[in-house]
């Protein structure tokens, strides 16, 4: 009886490429998860951004009549409003900008600085837009307004998702809507 113990060279070649064909799409498949899992860890950055902008936003309605009228005073024009304010070309560069420390930012309006501050994080370098834009809101035709004045307050966050395989531009949208006095 001429018992074998051990294993042949052929018996371990095989063993080795069924193993290397197992691999490889093993390998691939964990590649595909890191592509995915970084375009999550974008969209979740996109919303903190938008949402830190929302928080802040909600706040500033309880004083948006304040904050208006020291704007009125600070620039001798009487036809500002928080939605001009808001969509200040200067406040929304400002909010674009990329850096590597969280920002204070001032609400201003024609140039001129107002005492109210935005505190934002840094955006990261793969974001392309960080922006507010504040448009009136028809309350005429609706019966829960009743036909008071309110903002829509946009915010909007885009970022481009090269990391996850996918080319195209991404976005988060929030909407804050806001009384004006």
């Amino acid at each position: 009886m001429n018992l074998r113990r051990g294993l042949s060279l052929v018996e371990i070649m095989v063993a080795s490429v069924v193993i290397a064909l197992a691999v490889g799409p093993l390998l691939g498949l964990l590649s595909s998860s890191n592509r995915m899992s970084n375009a999550s860890i974008y969209e979740e950055m996109a919303v903190h951004y938008a949402r830190e902008i929302c928080d802040q936003l909600l706040s500033l309605g309880q004083r948006e009549s304040e904050i208006v009228n020291d704007a009125r005073i600070m620039t001798g024009n009487p036809s500002i409003s928080l939605g001009s304010i808001l969509n200040d070309s200067g406040f929304q560069a400002r909010l674009e900008e990329h850096g590597d420390n969280t920002k204070v930012i001032p609400l201003q309006t024609n140039g001129t600085s107002l005492p109210v501050r935005f505190t934002v994080s840094p955006l990261n370098k793969v974001f392309s837009r960080r922006r507010i834009t504040a448009t009136t809101v028809n309350s005429s035709t609706n019966s829960i307004m009743k036909g008071e004045n309110y903002l829509k307050i946009r915010v909007q966050v885009a970022w481009k998702a090269s990391l996850s395989g996918n080319d195209s531009s991404r976005e988060v949208n929030m909407a804050v809507f806001l009384k004006e006095n």
